[in-house]
């Protein structure tokens, strides 16, 4: 066999050889699609606005393709987790790969116009409402103008900031010098007072109320927004 015979025989085997690992080879695609979706099957059907970034994979990793569909193992989620470790595995050929997967969410969030300083409310004209992606599920941030209502900022806050929930303090049930009336039980009945609120008090908040008929002044528990609850 001549020289040009024998290297066109070694270019034809070497091609068979690199076509028979290609198809021997798990897609990198189909590892990191089986992580994205075995995510995805955990989530609430309700949220819709979700996106999932596998990791993409180092290109000099080669795993053998599998013989039956891959199986995956999904940690327990929680709402403000950003990633997840995806275990994608085969039964045959045996092997296992930890996929990172990426979560992001898309909220509504108030954005501040103006700056605002400490213990201020923040009312409808002060915000812009705009959709921004975020890591995880949850959002830390205050996303609906009536979430406003009766809270006071904990902290300044500078203009063009998202607004976060925690810089607002609990919704005020009842407020300073609001009529209020007071209820206590005594040996299975009920007995009630008119009262004057000395303080703010959220949903179930301790406050001073003055009792208006003995004049006395005790200290009870934000029940609704007009009525605080005595223990004697």
């Amino acid at each position: 066999m001549d020289v040009k015979a024998l290297t066109a025989l070694a270019c034809l085997l070497l091609g068979s050889h690199a076509v028979a690992q290609e198809t021997t080879t798990e897609a990198h695609a189909a590892i990191r699609a089986s992580a994205a979706q075995a995510v995805h099957a955990t989530l609430d059907a309700n949220l819709t606005a979700v996106t999932l970034v596998p990791a993409t994979l180092d290109e000099r990793l080669r795993l053998p393709a599998c013989g039956s569909r891959l199986e995956t193992f999904v940690p327990e989620l929680h709402a403000n987790q950003a990633k997840l470790l995806v275990r994608v595995s085969c039964a045959g050929p045996a092997w296992y790969l930890n996929v990172p997967v990426e979560i992001r969410s898309t909220h509504d969030v108030l954005v501040l116009k103006r700056a605002v300083g400490r213990g201020q409310s923040v009312e409808a004209a002060d915000v812009d409402v705009q959709k921004r992606e975020l890591p995880g599920l949850a959002s830390p941030f205050v996303g609906r103008v009536s979430d406003l209502a009766g809270r006071l900022t904990r902290r300044p806050l500078p203009a063009g900031v998202a607004l976060p929930a925690d810089a607002l303090s609990e919704a005020l049930l009842i407020h300073r010098g609001q009529s209020v009336t007071l209820a206590a039980v005594s040996n299975g009945i009920e007995i009630r007072a008119p009262g004057l609120a000395l303080a703010d008090a959220p949903a179930h908040g301790r406050v001073r109320v003055q009792n208006l008929s003995s004049l006395k002044i005790v200290e009870g528990v934000a029940d609704t927004d007009s009525v605080v609850r005595v223990t004697f």
